[in-house]
């Protein structure tokens, strides 16, 4: 565990070192969840819906062809 000291700005605005922001990829926009402890706080990154699928276990392979495939027959069996 690394701890650093950082300072509060203006308007409650906390800013982050660079390593850390780089080592947990945080970019700026991005969004973090603050969980309040008794006596602290925890910073955690929110990984987008896009990062997530990027970087979980892949369980099938579809080709644009086939996915494209199925979903012309799901809609033609919705809509006719």
């Amino acid at each position: 565990m690394v701890s650093y000291r950082v300072r509060l700005g203006r308007n409650g605005v906390l800013y982050l070192p660079s390593d850390i922001r780089r080592k947990l990829r945080i970019e700026e926009g991005g969004e973090l969840l603050l969980v309040v402890r008794e006596d602290h706080v925890e910073l955690k990154p929110v990984k987008s819906v896009f990062t997530l699928g990027v970087e979980a276990e892949k369980i099938a392979e579809t080709s644009v062809e086939e996915f494209e495939a199925e979903s012309e027959e799901v809609q033609r069996s919705l809509y006719g």
